[in-house]
């Protein structure tokens, strides 16, 4: 079994799939969209319908889920035998829906799905940019306050900046506000249900379908979380910073500055803001920024080499992480939970 690392081409959604979506994808992140209402490129995906493709090497034209009929735990690592993970990256000319997502147990018991937590990494903003990011209804029931039509006025917005994190656990309310880009690391699962879409209506008049009452039946408007700071630690070619580590997925920072060794046994997904050098123990790659690239778990030897940033996420290791950070654990979310 000859591995390597998967420089994966997307899938687009697009139209009136992403209503709120934009042109930034293309123009600013250079992705081969579709058409100019293009919300969401899903870089590394298994999702039927939607599923990234490989763009290099031997495999080149082979999907994600023919990589793992291939390679299997030789890929993934360890999993429930369904692919983990989706990295997308969105751009939002519009608002999207103010949405929440089930939890594992609610989603396999209704949709036969597995739920759904994220966390994104805000790339780039207009300014005055915001986000859902909660609900504040003071000591009224959500319910009592959907029914009345008064959920706008209950919303809790956030302004972000570039470099911005925020988790979202199952049962979060939330929703991408208007001229952002932005990278999104999730469950793999199309669970979503929708409290509202601010009245938005498609090219035939119509508007899309809410699911309010099980939307209800999950939403936790006791979440009151904050944008996560993170904790470094350095290490040999730089430093990495840690955001997220839940029962799901892991969120990392590489500051690259120089040679960083990554380590084998987990899979990872690398997306560097600029140019850098991917090297393996008999091969290199050179990445450009916003490339998607899947490092296969039983891959030896693989080093990043260069000067930027690198978005890292995987599959957690949370003991391990936890030794390594120490007191700092509590400063990545989820960790210690």
């Amino acid at each position: 079994m000859n591995l390597y690392p998967l420089l994966m081409a997307p899938s687009f959604r697009h139209g009136e799939e992403t209503p709120w979506g934009g042109h930034n994808l293309r123009d600013a992140l250079m992705k081969d969209a579709p058409e100019d209402a293009t919300g969401e490129s899903l870089e590394i995906s298994a999702l039927p319908g939607h599923e990234s493709m490989v763009s290099n090497g031997q495999h080149a034209g082979k999907s994600l889920s023919r990589m793992v009929e291939l390679w299997g735990e030789a890929l993934t690592g360890p999993t429930d035998g369904e692919f983990p993970l989706l990295l997308k990256l969105l751009d939002t000319q519009t608002a999207l829906s103010v949405q929440v997502h089930p939890g594992d147990a609610y989603a396999a018991r209704h949709e036969g799905k597995r739920g759904k937590s994220e966390a994104w990494i805000i790339l780039n903003a207009e300014p005055g940019a915001r986000i859902v990011y909660g609900v504040e209804t003071g000591d009224e029931p959500l319910e009592k306050v959907i029914s009345e039509g008064r959920l706008e006025d209950c919303l809790r917005w956030k302004n972000v900046l570039p470099g911005d994190v925020y988790y979202i656990p199952d049962g979060m309310l939330h929703a991408l506000g208007e001229g952002i880009l932005c990278y999104e690391i999730q469950q793999s699962s199309d669970v979503t249900y929708r409290f509202w879409d601010w009245g938005r209506l498609d090219s035939q008049g119509r508007a899309r379908e809410l699911h309010v009452e099980k939307a209800l039946e999950v939403c936790r408007p006791e979440l009151k979380l904050e944008k996560q700071e993170g904790t470094t630690v350095l290490c040999k070619g730089g430093s990495r910073t840690y955001y997220i580590s839940d029962n799901h997925f892991e969120l990392c920072r590489l500051n690259l500055s120089g040679t960083m060794p990554l380590e084998s046994g987990r899979m990872l997904f690398l997306t560097p803001l600029s140019p850098c050098v991917l090297r393996w123990s008999d091969g290199e790659m050179e990445l450009n920024g916003f490339d998607s690239v899947l490092v296969p778990a039983a891959l030896e030897g693989v080093a990043l080499e260069g000067n930027t940033k690198v978005l890292m996420s995987s599959l957690p290791n949370r003991p391990a992480l936890i030794q390594e950070l120490g007191y700092r654990a509590e400063n990545v979310a989820g960790l210690t939970d």
